[in-house]
C-alpha cells in the first residue's frame, strides 16, 4: 500500500500545476483580448485600424432634423449633410433638433458615433 505522504505529495504537485496552468491560460486570454477588439464579429464587417482611420471622418453641427433613422445636420461651414444611424450606432446623450452634435461618420454617412457637443 502507498503511504499517506506520498499520496499528499503527488495531490498537492498535481493541485500546483493546475493552479499554474489556470493562471498562464488566463494572462493570454487577457493579451489576446487587447490585441484583438473585433472578436466575434464577421470577416466582413473588421477592418485594419489603418483602414478604420482613413475612413472616419468627424462631423460637427446643429441637428436640422430628424427622419426615421437619418439624421439632417448642418455643419458649421453651412453644408448640409445626412446622417444614418442603426443600432449599430453608439448614441451619448439625448440628442434631438436643435442640439449640437460631433458625430464620427463612415465615406457612407453611416453614423458610427453620435455625442452631444459641448
Amino acid at each position: 500500500m502507498v503511504s499517506l505522504p506520498t499520496v499528499v505529495a503527488v495531490i498537492s504537485c498535481g493541485l500546483l500545476l493546475c493552479i499554474g496552468y489556470a493562471a498562464s491560460a488566463a494572462d493570454e486570454m487577457k493579451a489576446g483580448q487587447s490585441v484583438s477588439s473585433n472578436a466575434g464579429l464577421p470577416a466582413h464587417l473588421v477592418k485594419s485600424e489603418e483602414g478604420k482611420q482613413k475612413d472616419v471622418q468627424a462631423i460637427r453641427g446643429e441637428v436640422l432634423r430628424i427622419e426615421h433613422e437619418n439624421y439632417f445636420v448642418k455643419q458649421y461651414d453651412g453644408k448640409e449633410v445626412r446622417l444614418h444611424i442603426d443600432e449599430m450606432t453608439q448614441m451619448t446623450g439625448n440628442i434631438g433638433q436643435g442640439e449640437r452634435i460631433e458625430a464620427k461618420v463612415n465615406d457612407q454617412n453611416h453614423a458610427l458615433s453620435i455625442r452631444s457637443a459641448p
